[in-house]
This record gives structure tokens, C-alpha cells and sequence, in this order.
């Protein structure tokens, strides 16, 4: 059973993607398309949402698609290393109220 599977037959939770950057300044090459890090991080949660939703077949009033920006490191943000591992999403699994 693949990870979209196991979604699409829970009926008892919905999914929340959150999406998350490093605190770096968006590249010059990125700033046409992304403003600031809060729309690359939700670009990054709703291109996952996007993907659950055609590959994976999972409804898409059960998902949500969220941008933290850098405001929730699990990291430093200090190296490339350590700031690599900022640059991340979140599946978040919720109970249906």
C-alpha cells in the first residue's frame, strides 16, 4: 500500500501539507515567481497537494496546503547543511471534526 493509499481510505482525518524554507533571501533567479519565502513555502506545500491530489487520488476538499516560511526551523540555520534540512514539508495528519 503506497502512502496515497493509506489517505485516501482514512475517512477519520484530513491532511494538512505544510510547507517550509530555509532563512536565506529568495535567489534573484526565483524573485519574479516568488515574492518572499512565505510564497515559496506554500508553493512547495500546494505542489505536494497537487500531486496527492491527480497521482495519489486523494479528494481535494480532505487537504489543505500551508506556507510556514522559516519561522518553524527544525534546524539551524547556520550551514548549508543544517539549512537544507529547513527546506522541507510537513504532512500533518488531522481528526475530522
Amino acid at each position: 500500500m503506497t502512502l496515497a493509499q493509506s489517505f485516501e481510505e482514512d475517512t477519520s482525518r484530513t491532511i494538512v501539507v505544510e510547507g517550509h524554507t530555509d532563512n536565506l533571501d529568495i535567489r534573484y533567479s526565483l524573485t519574479e515567481r516568488f515574492l518572499a519565502n512565505w510564497e515559496l513555502s506554500t508553493a512547495r506545500s500546494a505542489a505536494v497537494v497537487r500531486l496527492l491530489q491527480e497521482k495519489g487520488n486523494i479528494q481535494p476538499e480532505k487537504m489543505t496546503a500551508s506556507g510556514v516560511s522559516y519561522y518553524r526551523p527544525i534546524a539551524p540555520n547556520n550551514s548549508e547543511e543544517t539549512r537544507s534540512q529547513n527546506r522541507r514539508i510537513e504532512i500533518i495528519l488531522v481528526p475530522v471534526r
